[in-house]
């Protein structure tokens, strides 16, 4: 088995505390097959090399530190079960050589639970546990100990497996867990990518509906104008034509400032009062309807985005009073309010059915309020006029 991808956290810490516990069990095992073998030097070499072969067999798991799940989910296999019989092999010769070599159960154990699924483990673990009594037994010498020794051996075989089985459950709970993480910030990840693509087209659609649609409307209308003006009023005719000039000049100002930062340049140039008193000037001169604006001194400066959003809801409010109303008078007043700034266009026009309403500019218009906390009232029915009223909190 192939490792799918980096360990764990936490991962490298159990497995070099299992490899401490293997390589310092086997050591601390062969000091003591020296110690208690001393005067038998032909035994004591055949266990200690029983032992050294035991400890270089190990080393067979040790690409398992690169591939965590090979333990989590281990499968009772020909690899693991010849694994596990040639380590039982091994430490039966040592014990063989030097009962005292037996010390080494608790080496094998460990072996045994990081090779076989727990269950399967904890029956040849239970078996293994009674290798110091047979062994004795067979040897003849050390049968109390022998004893001894596989009374313990049972009673650590469980507290052994239960430790390596918890390890194995918060091992893989936490690979587990790490991968959810990994594809929740892949998805939040590209979540957020949509989410902020498809406000940006929101925004683009908004300005450009606001600014070039708007002015490319104006120009269409004075050109259609003009046509008819040529003959009977060349007067009037070079008047709008300098109109759609001059609009077809800020229309391409405001496509550079778009693609610079969006943001409308009429409010670099001046007081939001005085961009909104252009676009009234500008409806008044292309279509003759009679504007009035009305604006409060004491109107405070707003921030750019609550400016940008009351000169759009200017520039909505009189498109829709030139293409759609067919009023012949228009006020709009701009005033300060214990709420903030208010913007009014009202229009004597022929109204409409505020619920039957389609198009894009009301609700981009209240989409661009609720940015910046703004409210939209819109009070219109058929042949009453319309009332635009938004109010920006200072």
């Amino acid at each position: 088995m192939t490792a799918r991808g980096p360990a764990p956290v936490g991962w490298d810490f159990w497995y070099r505390i299992w490899c401490a516990y293997v390589v310092g069990g086997t050591i601390a095992t062969g000091v003591l097959v020296v110690v208690m073998q001393w005067g038998d030097a032909w035994n004591m070499w055949a266990a200690l090399a029983a032992l050294a072969c035991l400890l270089a067999w190990s080393a067979q798991l040790a690409p398992r530190r690169n591939n965590p799940e090979a333990f989590y989910h281990r499968t009772v296999s020909r690899k693991s079960v010849t694994f596990v019989a040639g380590a039982l092999v091994l430490f039966l010769a040592a014990a063989w050589w030097s009962p005292d070599a037996i010390a080494a159960v608790m080496v094998a154990y460990a072996l045994i639970y990081m090779s076989l699924p727990v269950r399967p483990a904890m029956l040849v673990a239970g078996a293994v546990s009674f290798t110091p009594l047979i062994v004795s037994l067979l040897a003849h010498t050390h049968v109390p100990m022998g004893l001894a020794i596989s009374l313990v051996a049972v009673v650590f075989n469980p507290a052994i497996g239960a430790t390596i089985t918890l390890a194995i459950d918060r091992g893989e709970q936490l690979a587990v867990l790490l991968r959810q993480l990994e594809g929740s910030r892949a998805e939040v990840a590209r979540l957020s990518r949509e989410a902020g693509s498809a406000a940006e087209r929101a925004r683009l659609a908004r300005e450009i509906h606001d600014t070039l649609t708007q002015g490319f409307t104006g120009i269409a209308t004075l050109a259609q104008a003009v046509e008819s003006e040529f003959d009977a009023d060349p007067v009037l005719a070079r008047r709008h034509i300098a109109l759609i000039e001059a609009t077809a000049q800020e229309n391409l100002i405001e496509a550079r400032a778009m693609v610079e930062a969006l943001a409308p340049p009429e409010l670099g140039t001046g007081p939001l009062a005085e961009s909104v008193q252009r676009r009234c000037h500008r409806l008044a001169d292309e279509t003759g309807i009679d504007v009035i604006v009305e604006v409060d001194s004491t109107v405070p400066q707003l921030d750019t985005g609550s400016e940008v959003v009351l000169l759009r809801a200017v520039q909505e409010a009189l498109a829709n009073v030139r293409k759609h109303s067919h009023a012949d008078s228009v006020k709009v007043t701009l005033t300060r309010t214990d709420q903030g700034v208010r913007l009014s266009v009202a229009d004597n026009g022929i109204g409409f059915d505020s619920a039957h309403t389609n198009g894009f500019g009301l609700p981009g218009l209240r989409s661009r309020a609720r940015e910046v906390g703004a409210t939209v009232t819109v009070t219109t029915h058929p042949s009453a006029g319309t009332q635009v009223d938004i109010v920006v909190p200072a």
